[in-house]
């Protein structure tokens, strides 16, 4: 018997959720309620407005893009403070979850194992972050300033693949030198440097100096073996508070032919990091390893490829400190047919509650690593109350309004967005709606669903286009046009609680072909002018022009205008 109980740790109460389907579908349970994420979080106790799950169906962490739910996302949506110390950890604690998809569809081979084990430090070690610096922050004075030489230019337009959207790149060596100067009030955090991994050898290298001691050599060559962009960071640790103002020196040795180096940004994580727990690999039956290419051998082969990346999991997971934990969801499922769903991948219910308790069991694994155990396990994170609004099923719904507007004039490439906000956990969102007014032929339409996680009040990443297969011809004749119950252009969507966009895009136009509208205030839109005055100024949703034809991009267009009356959208719960 132990002469001291166990010492008693608080709880983290605000969790983000990256990863795959795992956490974001309905596939192996009856709806969301039963999926390991559900069960984990009433395990915890955790309200579903202190849980922001950014979970994509279908995610691999190494694909590029904010909507595809990999590396992007976290970079993209963790809070980006470029806040003096006292260097504090924010957004809560973290579940990280992928592997599967990756092995799957990139491949197992040592190229793959890099390039995911680089995406996976660069994930754990941003959540941790406490500032982040883009590559055009502060340039030229100043603590925590970053100077490049003449051989760095400025390329912008690269949201997809990296923090903000530019970066900084060298297409030789010639006078090719990135310093960081570290701050005046820096205490010895992790420093960590972010460069973009090639696809192939369009790299190059670079050598560490300065006088904060920083050496060693870095490649951002061949990286990954397809078409995609990844993540490869200098991680610094062992620093103290004797090297504030002190500087890091990168200078670029070697350049591929046709290559370049490209810095994206750099960042301090927090001395008493948040938690981060990281989940293993379950292994597959048979049926769920014939759902992807990679593998055509054995069981015994593909389990082989399972260890190896949980090996590598474990091994970049032991390169932080003990808020750094795994949950063992391939001891927890142990290949049991049983606990799977009939796919062979995703775990039913029994399952996903084995699962969670592998996640309970890692959250008990975690220490802090300083001496305010309730600041680190419970940073500061954006919590929100919650208001029920109950939707029944068969009916249809669109966002609050007042009345109804003016009639919309369909203009080509004009792409509208309204807000509707989930709080059941148990809804799905099955068919869209338009009501046309005038009998016009010849107008085509484009029609999804934006999330919005961080309640921003704008539309974020695409969650499901009904329309990707090709746009929806509207019918001769007035009244309200449906999408198709099944088939291209249905939607079948089970979404977590939280905020939504329902969007819309003209494509093809009859002549002055009007459209039913609804006119503000809607509860999720500014509701004075953009000066502060009051008066008549009501809104109800965004609109963007210029937005072509083609499907709708992965994120959100920026330069939205506030807009009332707007399109009014119409969902179907099911």
């Amino acid at each position: 018997m132990p002469v001291l109980p166990t010492r008693h740790y608080p709880r983290p109460d605000y969790w983000n959720i990256y990863g795959h389907s795992f956490f974001m579908t309905t596939v192996g349970t009856l709806n969301q309620t039963g999926r390991m994420d559900a069960i984990f979080r009433q395990m915890m106790d955790v309200e579903f407005t202190n849980w922001a799950n950014r979970a994509v169906t279908g995610a691999q962490l190494m694909v590029q893009g904010r909507s595809q739910g990999g590396y992007t996302r976290v970079f993209q949506e963790v809070a980006k403070s470029t806040r003096t110390g006292p260097y504090a950890g924010a957004d809560g604690a973290a579940v990280i979850c992928y592997g599967i998809n990756d092995m799957g569809f990139q491949g197992v081979a040592t190229q793959q194992r890099t390039a995911f084990k680089s995406a996976l430090r660069s994930i754990i070690s941003r959540h941790r972050a406490s500032a982040v610096y883009e590559n055009n922050y502060n340039l030229g004075s100043g603590a925590g300033q970053t100077l490049y030489g003449a051989g760095f230019t400025e390329t912008t337009g690269t949201q997809d693949f990296t923090s903000g959207t530019s970066i900084h790149r060298a297409t030789s060596t010639t006078n090719a030198t990135i310093t960081w100067k570290l701050p005046t009030d820096y205490q010895g955090e992790p420093v960590v440097l972010c460069f973009v991994g090639a696809a192939g050898v369009f790299g190059g290298s670079v050598t560490f100096s300065g006088t904060a001691g920083v050496t060693g050599t870095l490649s951002t060559s061949n990286i990954m073996a397809s078409a995609n962009h990844c993540p490869v960071i200098k991680r610094v640790t062992g620093l103290t508070s004797a090297n504030a103002s002190q500087t890091i020196i990168a200078t670029v040795t070697a350049v591929d032919a046709s290559g370049a180096v490209e810095y994206d940004c750099w960042w301090l994580e927090a001395l008493g990091a948040p938690p981060v727990v990281v989940c293993n690999i379950p292994r597959c039956t048979t049926a769920g390893y014939a759902s992807y290419p990679t593998w055509s051998g054995s069981q015994a082969t593909a389990d082989a490829d399972v260890a190896n990346f949980n090996s590598d999991i474990y091994s970049v997971a032991a390169e932080f400190d003990s808020m750094v934990q795994v949950a063992d969801l391939d001891s927890a499922i142990n290949k049991t047919t049983a606990l799977f769903a009939s796919d062979g991948i995703h775990p039913n219910e029994i399952g996903a509650a084995k699962c969670a308790d592998a996640l309970y069991d890692a959250v008990n694994n975690l220490r802090p690593t300083t001496e305010m155990d309730t600041a680190q396990l419970n940073s500061p994170a954006p919590k929100m109350g919650g208001q029920a609004r109950p939707r029944r099923s068969n009916q249809w719904y669109t966002t609050p309004y007042r009345a109804f507007g003016a009639n919309i004039t369909a203009v080509a490439g004009t792409m509208y967005a309204i807000p509707m906000v989930i709080t059941q956990p148990t809804e799905r969102w099955i068919q869209l709606s338009v009501e046309a007014i005038a009998s016009i032929t010849g107008t085509a339409i484009r029609w999804g669903i934006y999330d919005d996680v961080g309640w921003t009040g704008y539309p974020q990443d695409l969650v499901v286009e009904a329309t990707s297969a090709g746009a929806f011809t509207i019918t001769s004749g007035t009244g309200v046009k449906v999408s198709p119950a099944s088939g291209t252009g249905s939607l079948n969507q089970p979404l977590d609680p939280g905020l939504y966009w329902l969007t819309c895009k003209f494509t093809t136009i009859g002549v002055s072909h009007t459209f039913r509208s609804v006119a503000g205030p809607s509860d999720y839109m500014p509701n004075l002018s953009t000066t502060g005055a009051g008066g008549s100024t009501l809104y109800s949703g965004w609109s963007i022009t210029g937005q072509g034809t083609t499907a709708f991009p992965g994120t959100f267009p920026t330069g939205a205008v506030l807009t009332d009356p707007s399109l009014m959208i119409g969902i179907k719960v099911f």
